[in-house]
């Protein structure tokens, strides 16, 4: 995927998750979905700095912090430890959209930094 389709993704999973958040009953889905709408806005600010990316979120930390972007790959790795808590784990829905929320909006931010 280039640059383009990837923030037009983002964009339309953003859309969704836009949808869904008002609804508490949704939360594991909007973890999901901020995950990866995260993904693609990540790849999509890579491909602008480094004129490369990582389609897949194995090794995508690493990634990041090879190429200086040490605040983008915590934020990411928080969100992989959400998402492994909702999904496997069900641990308490409590402040999690609004945590996830604030981690895709820190990743946007970043991803239009270019």
């Amino acid at each position: 995927m280039n640059a383009e389709s990837h923030l037009k993704r983002a964009k339309d999973i953003k859309k969704s998750i836009d949808l869904l958040k008002s609804n508490e009953g949704h939360t594991s889905s909007i973890v999901e979905l901020v995950y990866g709408c995260s993904m693609h806005f990540i790849s999509y600010g890579c491909e602008m700095r480094f004129g490369t990316h990582k389609d897949i979120h194995t090794g995508l930390q690493r990634f990041l912090r090879e190429r200086d972007e040490e605040e983008i790959a915590i934020a990411f790795g928080r969100l992989e430890t959400i998402r492994h808590g909702r999904w496997y784990g069900g641990k308490g829905n409590g402040e999690t959209v609004s945590i996830v929320l604030k981690i895709l909006n820190h990743i946007i931010r970043w991803a239009n930094e270019n």
